[in-house]
């Protein structure tokens, strides 16, 4: 059990790795040009590449391209989630024993 939690964890850190920095970067280049339609870039671009690679490989490499990119993105925001979750409940528990 311990080594799957830990396979879990390289997973989720990985796919954050590769999916936070451009979310970040389409969301403040957005703000920052007020210009919200970099927001949907950072959704369409794994169907871009998609398409791209269909045109080279056809649509069944696509269709796998498309789903690891949609896999990541679905993996990293929820990880992210769960740490956040799980990094609250420890300051809960610290605040509690503090007091």
């Amino acid at each position: 059990m311990r080594f799957l939690k830990i396979i879990g964890h390289v997973i989720g850190v990985i796919s954050c790795l590769m999916v936070l920095p451009s979310f970040v970067i389409s969301i403040t280049s957005a703000i920052l040009s007020f210009n919200p339609i970099y927001i949907t870039y950072f959704f369409t671009s794994p169907y871009a590449r998609a398409v791209a690679v269909a045109e080279e490989s056809g649509w069944g490499s696509a269709i796998n391209i498309l789903l690891v990119n949609y896999g990541a993105y679905l993996i990293a925001f929820a990880y992210t989630f769960f740490a956040i979750v799980k990094i609250y409940s420890w300051y809960q528990i610290a605040k509690e024993a503090k007091n």
